[in-house]
């Protein structure tokens, strides 16, 4: 197997995503190749003087982070990312890590790759710890603006990862609002409500950020946006939580202490490596744009294994063996068409 590593993304790069890629060599079976300027790359790799057996290949061009996502595939076609992800739809290589511009790679994988089929939009997917376990948050980061069928087709992503990946039968799946009732929040989330309510999906309801902790839902659903929000809120949580212990640093065997220390390597960004991007036909993993040396070869690994057990491939075939993507299809439109008679006066359908 090979895994192309887009080299050039990230704060740190290309120096960090280099030294993770070595970090990540000896402990994978996987041919790592990486992708962005060569001559930077190569006097990296001699610094280093480990005698690497990973491949370069040369990419010109680069997306910084404050560059729009489409720039990607509609000026800088050159760029690492666009090669990278190009080279995983040519079948070059089987999977794609990134600390890039986030949407850049979704840009990407869109234009290349494609979507699995009805899918309109992928969907980012992080794990938050709970304390009798995790959750799974999606969307988080890669669209910031979503309408009810994109929650929706998350919401169907949830599930069958959740089914293919963790082998949890009929997941809880939840809608984030600012509470449980149906009428709550903006009309789009209204709408999803109202869509997740028809679906064959196990929907329990909207779900209220503080109730991530109490084992409500195996996962929740909602925008881009407020999920990129609130992991970067959770994040900084956990790197100011010995700020929040005060003196009980002093004391190493307090139950404060062994949160402090068991937290951060449960769910932070260095440990967990990086994010698969579900919706996209093959395995790209995103990576948080901070990601120094260790985060890299964490997300270098969880690609390894995502291929490895064919989550995309098996995600697909679910989707399609029970027809979800159809079936929120239908109710969508038949959704639309009953807040059009309720607009213009018409009786419902009986």
């Amino acid at each position: 197997m090979r895994i192309a590593v887009d080299a050039m993304g990230g704060d740190y790069a290309p120096e960090a995503i280099v030294e993770g890629s070595l970090l990540a060599e000896p402990r994978s079976a996987n041919q790592l190749v990486l992708v962005g300027h060569e001559q930077r790359i190569r006097e990296i790799l001699r610094q280093h003087d480990r005698g690497s057996a990973m491949e370069v290949v040369h990419a010109p061009e680069a997306v910084s982070m404050d560059e729009p996502g489409p720039t990607a595939i509609r000026r800088k076609r050159d760029s690492s990312v666009s090669t990278a992800v190009r080279f995983l739809a040519e079948d070059k290589v089987q999977a794609v890590v990134s600390a890039g511009n986030t949407s850049a790679t979704v840009a990407a994988a869109k234009h290349y790759l494609g979507l699995i089929a009805g899918i309109r939009r992928p969907a980012l997917a992080v794990h938050i710890p709970t304390p009798t376990g995790r959750v799974l948050l999606l969307d988080a980061g890669a669209n910031s603006e979503a309408n009810a069928i994109h929650l929706a087709h998350s919401a169907a992503l949830a599930h069958a990862y959740l089914e293919v990946a963790q082998e949890i039968v009929k997941p809880r799946v939840g809608l984030l609002n600012i509470g449980q009732e149906p009428g709550k929040g903006k009309k789009q989330v209204q709408r999803a409500f109202a869509l997740l309510s028809r679906s064959a999906l196990n929907f329990i309801g909207n779900v209220e950020p503080q109730e991530f902790f109490r084992d409500r839902a195996d996962a929740v659903v909602c925008d881009g946006f407020v999920g990129n929000v609130l992991l970067k809120m959770y994040e900084g949580l956990l790197e100011n939580l010995p700020h929040f212990l005060g003196n009980q640093e002093a004391d190493a065997s307090g139950p404060l202490m062994h949160i402090n220390h068991r937290i951060p390597s449960v769910y932070h960004y260095r440990s967990v490596g990086g994010a698969p991007l579900l919706g996209a036909r093959k395995v790209v993993v995103i990576a948080h744009g901070r990601s120094e040396a260790g985060a890299v070869a964490n997300a270098i690994h969880l690609a390894g294994r995502l291929f490895a057990a064919n989550i995309c491939g098996r995600i697909e075939q679910l989707l399609e063996r029970d027809r979800l993507i159809a079936d929120l299809k239908h109710h969508y439109t038949l959704l639309m068409v009953d807040q059009f008679r309720s607009r213009w006066g018409f009786p419902h359908r009986s």
